[in-house]
């Protein structure tokens, strides 16, 4: 038995060796094997092993020592869970012997979480399933979860659906509060209509897909001596959705209508949306009315704005305005031809305009999607933008950039800004500047015009080194985001925008809406605050990572009886171990995988983003063939092979 020295000389040791330790804090992140890395505040990154990760899940913030091996590589060793948020898990359920787990799929949690037999509830092996975690492996030496709900089983229709729905916990259904308010609406809408100016005379008309519902915007125009005055009549229901009512919050918490293939959740109930506040042809709608100067080379001079009513005169599909402009006289309403060649010069105008003195979004093509009974991919129909739907963007683009700059006044309102390139990417945008284009190396690149002028000039070379250096500096962007103070927007180049186009499925116009109204009242609307803007931007990345994952779940079935079929695309991303690729023919993307041959590996230059394999240099954004080598729809990727002695892309992609 050791003496009381010993034991003080023992503790004493342990304070010794601890206080020799570096100890720093940091949030673990997973890896498709079983060990992990702790990401430190201080940006340093240590390996977390096996037995380690074990402790913890991916997001974890952590206490660790670290130990500093070769090459600086540090290791780090737990000491303290400080934070976990993982307590949701979705899956399958596994039976393994005597064993039950929950098999998630949860980004980076590769291992299995055990179910307790009075966890499981009425899930058999095999459902979907959706689990609350109520051990921390950290605290209690193993993982455990129970059931919360059934999701439902493999072979269910719109099993990838309500999956997903699950996984990304989107709201589905309306709180009662909220449904009762939308059902009592009518009569408030009237009483708003009633007390506004009419101004249907100026022959408003609807252009949106020929499926769409939810139509929040109709246009008209006048002709003017020097130009055209564009006239946009939005959907308004601020006017009778007060802050923080129960379909404000709904709306809030939702921040925008999700699209996904074959079903959409709205921001607002579908007798509102698609009814009491849509813009349906030949029913009075209160709106807000914005009124455009435009001038014949494109410029706007002057523009203000009304609370009005308006009633629609015609619902115009994309495929009528187009087929008119194509020749057919008799796809759109007489009463609208005129109106429509005039919105055709206004948006060639706007275009040109737009083309020196900003920047313009990449055309790029769509693709829409064609589910069958078992809500599964049927077809997928490229769609090519044409005329109708070019016209329906440079009137909005408008309305928002001049809505944008009143807001910008105010100093208030719901902002859309962009901020140019990724700070911590800076280092390499200088030096890759330095390297070809010198003069803009040592520019304020964070400021609009400096930025507008580097895009404008890459934009205008033919060179393909400058090309392929503009696709690389685009992935060195930040993404745009909401902001509640002014900002620039570099990536439409502009000093200011705010959109207000879509207040029934967007939160954002709905309150940009609001300010515009306290504006002409001379009264305040509450700000969004930081937290407010904050929630919202994450309720944005969840509708888009959750429309992401149904997408390529879906993909991946439907390209399982494709393989061996040969397709043109594009390169949208290249890494060291090979391309990624996207199809022209679907827009679906894949992988090409080319450090398999350990004696042939390819090499990769990560300054200028290219791969040479086998004498072949490859960058983004080049035209490629592949053929479809494989799909795996468990893990949701499709593998391409690169077509080196391939026909025309045009051909292969006909196959």
């Amino acid at each position: 038995m050791l003496n009381a020295d010993a034991l003080k000389q023992l503790s004493q040791l342990k304070t010794d060796i601890r206080s020799s330790k570096e100890f720093a804090e940091g949030q673990v992140r997973g890896s498709n094997g079983k060990f992990g890395f702790v990401v430190l505040v201080d940006g340093r990154e240590a390996f977390l092993p096996p037995n380690e990760m074990e402790r913890v899940f991916p997001g974890d913030r952590v206490r660790v020592s670290l130990t500093e091996g070769p090459k600086g590589k540090l290791t780090a060793e737990l000491d303290v869970l400080l934070e976990s948020e993982l307590d949701y898990l979705v899956g399958q359920y596994i039976q393994r012997g005597q064993g039950h787990f929950i098999q998630p799929t949860q980004h980076s949690l590769t291992r299995w979480i055990f179910l307790p037999p009075k966890a499981r509830g009425k899930a058999q092996p095999g459902d979907f399933i959706a689990c609350r975690v109520n051990r921390h492996p950290f605290k209690d030496g193993r993982a455990q979860a129970r059931v919360t709900s059934v999701i439902g089983k493999p072979e269910m229709p719109g099993i990838e659906h309500a999956y997903t729905i699950a996984q990304y916990q989107l709201p589905e259904q309306f709180s009662p509060a909220a449904q009762k308010q939308s059902e009592t609406l009518a009569r408030q809408l009237a009483s708003v209509i009633a007390e506004r100016t009419d101004l249907s005379e100026l022959g408003f008309a609807t252009i949106d897909a020929e499926s769409t519902q939810d139509m929040d915007d109709a246009l008209a125009v006048t002709q003017r001596e020097d130009g055209w005055t564009l006239h946009i009549a939005i959907a308004d229901p601020s006017s009778v959705i007060g802050q923080d009512s129960p379909l404000d919050k709904e709306a809030f918490k939702r921040a925008h209508s999700l699209y996904l293939p074959g079903e959409t959740l709205p921001m607002l109930p579908n007798n509102l949306c698609e009814g009491l506040v849509s813009l349906i042809p030949g029913e009075l709608r209160p709106v807000l009315v914005v009124h455009i100067d435009i001038n014949r080379d494109g410029s706007i001079s002057a523009s203000h704005y009304e609370f009005a009513a308006i009633r629609s005169q015609y619902k115009l599909s994309y495929t009528q305005v187009s087929g008119f402009f194509e020749g057919d006289d008799t796809a759109v309403p007489e009463a609208q031809r005129e109106s429509l060649r005039n919105l055709a010069a206004i948006c060639k105008a706007r275009a040109t305009y737009r083309s020196t003195h900003s920047l313009a979004m990449e055309d790029r093509p769509e693709y829409e999607v064609w589910l069958d009974s078992q809500r599964k991919i049927a077809r997928i129909e490229r769609q090519e933008r044409n005329i109708a739907q070019r016209i329906v963007e440079e009137a909005m683009l408008a309305t928002n950039i001049s809505i944008g700059a009143k807001l910008a006044e105010r100093q208030q309102g719901c902002f859309s800004v962009h901020l140019g390139f990724r700070k911590e990417r800076m280092g390499e945008v200088k030096s890759l500047l330095k390297a070809l284009l010198p003069e803009y190396a040592e520019k304020d690149l964070g400021q609009l015009e400096h930025y507008l002028a580097l895009v404008k000039h890459l934009e205008s070379q033919d060179d393909s080194q400058l090309q392929n250096l503009l696709a690389v500096l685009k992935r060195m962007l930040r993404p745009g985001l909401l902001n509640n103070k002014v900002g620039a927007h570099l990536g439409l180049g502009l000093p200011a925008y705010a959109t207000v186009t879509s207040p029934i499925r967007k939160y954002n116009d709905l309150y940009n809406h609001r300010v515009l109204r306290a504006a002409i009242q001379q009264g305040n609307t509450p700000d969004l605050n930081d937290v407010h803007i904050e929630a919202l931007q994450n309720s944005l990345v969840r509708g888009r990572q959750a429309r992401r994952a149904l997408e390529q779940w879906l993909y991946a079935q439907f390209m399982q009886d494709k393989i061996g079929n040969t397709y043109a695309g594009k390169i949208t991303l290249v890494t060291g171990a090979g391309l990624g690729v996207r199809l022209d023919q679907f827009g679906i993307d894949g992988f090409v995988r080319m450090n398999g041959d350990k004696k042939n590996l390819p090499t990769f230059d990560g300054k200028h983003l290219t791969l040479t394999h086998n004498e072949q240099r490859f960058q983004l954004e080049q035209a490629v063939v592949v053929k479809v080598a494989s799909v795996n729809v468990d893990k949701r990727r499709i593998a391409f092979e690169l077509v080196l002695e391939s026909p025309q892309a045009d051909s292969a992609a006909k196959k």
